[in-house]
């Protein structure tokens, strides 16, 4: 299977969010998500919510500070093999 990794920044996906520096959770949301609707786990510990088109309407993010540190970026992967990454830059405002 074909790996695409979709380099997507936060104000593209228009998602706004908080940071909570004591779990080092970053939580980025879009005007349109809906609270309701299951979300799916990522290989990397993350949670994503799509939305009925598949475009990514929430990002839980675990670690996210300690990941940005360490590798520069936050992954996460979709079930259908789409990868999210998120640099640095692209949460800047938010994490600091």
């Amino acid at each position: 299977m074909a790996v695409a990794t979709v380099h997507v920044h936060a104000a593209d996906l228009r998602l706004e969010g908080t940071y909570e520096p004591i779990g080092d959770v970053l939580y980025l949301s879009g005007p349109h998500d809906d609270k309701h609707a299951p979300a799916q786990q990522t290989p990397e510990g993350h949670a994503v919510r799509l939305d009925g088109q598949g475009r990514i309407t929430h990002l839980t993010a675990i670690n996210a500070k300690w990941l940005l540190d360490r590798d520069g970026a936050l992954v996460a992967t979709l079930r259908d093999g789409r990868r999210l990454l998120l640099a640095r830059d692209d949460v800047a405002d938010t994490i600091d």
